[in-house]
């Protein structure tokens, strides 16, 4: 229920407790009622007006905070660190993180590829680090100097205290914004919370200890609370804490409140306890299946007993430990028992989230796949095998269809169906009418338009749906969620952000199962020994080769019931680098096999580009785009490779390919392309993305190739001398169309047969185009010269601005024809016309009858 006073909306909770309470918020100052059940509406109402003071001085006092914008952690952000300005560098390392303070700099080392998220973690725990070691240093002298000596103290990450103290356990708190602060902050904080250890209240015992040890406090504290805070985002409740919260409230509070009058300590029995507030939900696991456990942290507002007649109010905190049987409801909820615990209580340890979707990071998915097959195929981990997946998913009680498609695209390659209905799409459009509870349906042109070992990949990835994500969808269910959310798992070929601090719980659902379901199919346990061993059997004591690589491929794609790219997946991702360059498969074709020194490419790193993201990269990347448009580099078998006679050979019908020198020294003349998921591109959002993804040759997963300025490409960037030639070659043909095709056939001694052959336009369109100004042609036949000419960038701008049409990179199309004219020179119309046209795009040359 929501009342609005005076223009403020306020939030009523209505509960079994005595009193009404009332919140107010950060970081916008959110106003929060909890009220008795036995309370009419203009109780409430009368009750807000009285606290309307306090309500607006609060809300001013949260809305004049200063804070920080949020941070992106990338260059040319400031940090502070004991009140001194920084400016933040980032640089994009794969191998290690770190955070190192260069005169008025801090560089931060992470990936390239690393959120938001994940940088602030890594940078709050640098502050945690920062922080403990001047506590350590500080607050033994102020324990000293005021003869008051904690048990305890911790650091906590905290958007409305600096500091706490709990009395009982002589435990002290410390927020970790203190670090950014000046060091005398942290000298009140920390004199501070040792006044508490005396006293718990601000009364004039508290007021004299401080004035006795730090006479200027009053000043400090103006400071600090007058100092800019972090950006603050407020945290809606789990799903699962709103479900505790309507339904079970009643049996959290009474058990609090029997615990806290059998608790005969001190003067417990002559506490009122005023309110019981849920706090958060924690620890939340599945110790069985069907069975969820997890804590509930919640506070008590208590009228404590004292000399005078009125008392005092305090705060208590306590960790109630629960267990709920998943069904339609929460009957199945009990209580195991209770105890105090610390408000700022720990809860990073949690197996599932308040969605109760499991908490896997991508170093342990290795491990989830054990466990499946732990429980579902133990064989698969003892030999290799084939895995039985189709038997296995019998086995889990679940039916397979495959006479459905699932989407128009080949959008979603599965669904697993956990609750009866009506699958919807996106759109809201129904899909499957009437699904039955078990069932996975798999769209029938995955083994026929992409591979059989895509099928059983999906079949994987379904099952493992079933194994560990049961649990969200019986919660979207208890909580009346409507679409699909209680209902199925439509598996998508990409999610919809790159940005993983976005991603909803169906995005961590899917990564994990993308991520776990090759894993189930090629075991760690089983694939290593036997990779070790074949590699011993082929190389012996030499250097391992490409060619054993490839032969070991064979073996496991064999074994597994693989395809070769899964292998080689597979391989790469346990660890053998040298694998990449075996069997390389680029625009539908497997190409020659290619070594590289071992340290030449980090993780998720390739020399291989598909033609489609070799477009990508030469729209949206301006470095890449300026390599290319120098023609120092070809497009030849899906490497960017220098163009130089020691890396590219013509044999007798001028078809060229790489040297046997490149092949086997593939790092000294390719550029190295970065690996990733379509839903994580870098170029996501961009003007004309859709395009490029709508019109691109399908790959394998949704794979995407980009490119980075690293080290490595940087190196042979550095090769390359700016090359001034455009004005000179445009001031040499002055002339009209014709005139200038006249000339340029001339200075490149090319007949009009023998430019036919390399542009696909008729020679006897040539003719009539060299002699008649007037005569029709199109863009497609003017690029279709161009290329046969083997014109560069600038002359193909050139002879197009003497027609109608135009070379600007204004247009998708016009980029591609661009990157293609800059970087595939040396392939044949043919293969350039095959790249273009699998990927959208109108071939060169002339459709004109001859």
């Amino acid at each position: 229920m929501r009342i609005v006073i005076s223009g403020i909306p306020i939030d009523v909770q209505k509960k079994n407790i005595k009193n009404m309470h009332l919140q107010v918020k950060p970081p916008d100052g959110h106003v929060v009622i909890s009220a008795p059940l036995s309370v009419d509406d203009k109780a409430i109402e009368a009750y807000a007006r009285t606290q309307l003071g306090f309500i607006k001085r609060s809300i001013v006092q949260f809305r004049d905070q200063p804070r920080a914008s949020k941070r992106q952690y990338v260059s040319g952000e400031t940090m502070y660190i004991w009140g001194k300005q920084y400016f933040l560098v980032f640089k994009a390392d794969n191998q290690k993180n770190s955070f190192e303070i260069d005169n008025q700099n801090v560089i931060l080392s992470m990936s390239g590829k690393s959120t938001v998220k994940q940088r602030d973690g890594y940078v709050k725990e640098e502050y945690r680090k920062i922080l403990k070691e001047e506590i350590e240093k500080r607050l033994p002298k102020w324990e000293e100097i005021t003869g008051l000596k904690c048990d305890l103290w911790q650091t906590k990450y905290m958007v409305t205290k600096w500091g706490a103290c709990s009395t009982d356990k002589k435990k002290l708190w410390f927020n970790l914004q203190l670090a950014q602060k000046p060091v005398v902050c942290l000298d009140y904080i920390i004199l501070h919370e040792l006044t508490h250890l005396i006293t718990r209240k601000h009364d004039s015992v508290f007021i004299a200890h401080m004035d006795r040890y730090m006479p200027n406090w009053r000043e400090v504290r103006k400071d600090l609370n007058d100092s800019r805070l972090d950006y603050y985002e407020a945290q809606d409740e789990s799903p699962l804490q709103k479900l505790i919260d309507q339904s079970r409230y009643d049996d959290i509070r009474d058990a609090v409140l029997a615990y806290i009058q059998e608790d005969h300590s001190g003067e417990a029995k002559k506490t009122i306890v005023a309110d019981v507030e849920i706090e958060n939900v924690i620890h939340i696991e599945q110790p069985e299946e069907g069975i969820i456990s997890f804590d509930v942290i919640v506070s008590c507002d208590m009228e404590m007993p004292s000399t005078s007649k009125k008392g005092y109010f305090g705060e208590r905190w306590l960790k109630i430990h629960c267990q709920v049987a998943l069904g339609i409801d929460m009957s199945g909820f009990r209580i195991i028992g209770l105890s105090n615990c610390d408000p700022q209580e720990e809860y990073n340890n949690d197996r599932l989230s308040g969605e109760l979707v499991p908490i896997i990071s991508h170093d342990q998915l290795e491990k989830e796949a054990e466990r499946f097959l732990e429980r579902y195929c133990p064989e698969a981990l003892e030999k290799p095998i084939g895995l039985p997946i189709d038997q296995i998913a019998e086995d889990m009680k679940l039916k397979v269809v495959e006479d459905t498609p699932l989407s128009d695209q080949l959008t979603y390659f599965g669904t697993v169906v956990f609750d009866d209905g009506n699958i919807l799409d996106k759109h809201r459009k129904i899909t499957i009418r009437n699904a039955k509870r078990g069932t996975v349906y798999l769209d029938p042109r995955v083994s026929y338009e992409r591979s059989v070992g895509t099928r059983r990949t999906t079949l994987a990835h379904e099952c493992f749906h079933w194994h560990r994500h049961q649990p969200y969808h019986v919660l979207m269910r208890m909580i009346g969620a409507d679409d699909n959310l209680g209902r199925a798992i439509q598996c998508q070929i990409a999610a919809g952000t790159t940005d993983s601090d976005k991603w909803k719980a169906v995005d961590w659902m899917e990564w994990q199962a993308k991520g776990v379901a090759p894993k189930i199919l090629m075991p760690e346990k089983t694939v290593r020994p036997l990779v070790d061993r074949l590699l011993v059997e082929y190389s012996g004591n030499d250097q391992v080769s490409v060619a054993s690589f490839e032969r070991v491929i064979d073996v496991l794609a064999e074994t597994y019931d693989a395809s070769r790219q899964a292998a080689k997946v597979r391989l790469v991702e346990l660890g053998y680098t040298k694998a990449e360059g075996a069997y390389p498969y680029v625009n539908g074709k497997y190409v020659s096999g290619y070594s590289f020194d071992a340290d030449a490419l980090e993780k998720d790193q390739t020399f291989t580009i598909p033609y489609a993201d070799l477009l990508k990269a030469y729209c949206y990347d301006r470095d890449f785009r300026k390599l290319i448009d120098a023609e120092k580099f070809r497009y030849i078998d899906g490497h960017v490779c220098l163009n130089e006679d020691k890396y590219i050979v013509r044999d007798d019908n001028e078809m060229v390919s790489l040297s046997g020198y490149a092949v086997n020294h593939i790092d000294e003349c390719c550029l190295v392309f970065t690996r990733g998921y379509s839903y994580q591109s870098k170029y996501q959002g961009l003007k004309n993305y859709a395009f490029f993804m709508r019109n691109s040759a399908p790959q394998e997963d949704q794979i995407e190739f980009s490119f980075e300025l690293n080290e490595h490409n940087k190196t042979l960037l550095a090769q390359i001398q700016n090359a001034g030639k455009s004005a000179s070659a445009l001031q040499r043909y002055p002339g009209s169309f014709s005139e200038t095709l006249v000339q340029l056939m001339k200075d490149k001694k090319l007949s009009a047969k023998k430019l036919a052959d390399g542009s696909l336009v008729g020679e006897k369109t040539i003719q009539r185009l060299r002699n008649n100004e007037e005569y029709p042609t199109t863009k497609q036949t003017v690029l279709g010269l161009c290329y046969g000419l083997k014109l560069t960038i600038p002359e193909a701008e050139m002879l197009l601005g003497k027609t109608e049409f135009s070379l600007k990179s204004t247009t998708p199309e016009n980029n591609a024809y661009r990157c293609t004219l800059g970087s595939c020179a040396e392939l044949s119309i043919y293969e350039v016309n095959e790249m273009l046209v699998a990927n959208g795009y109108l071939p060169f040359g002339s459709s004109l009858a001859e």
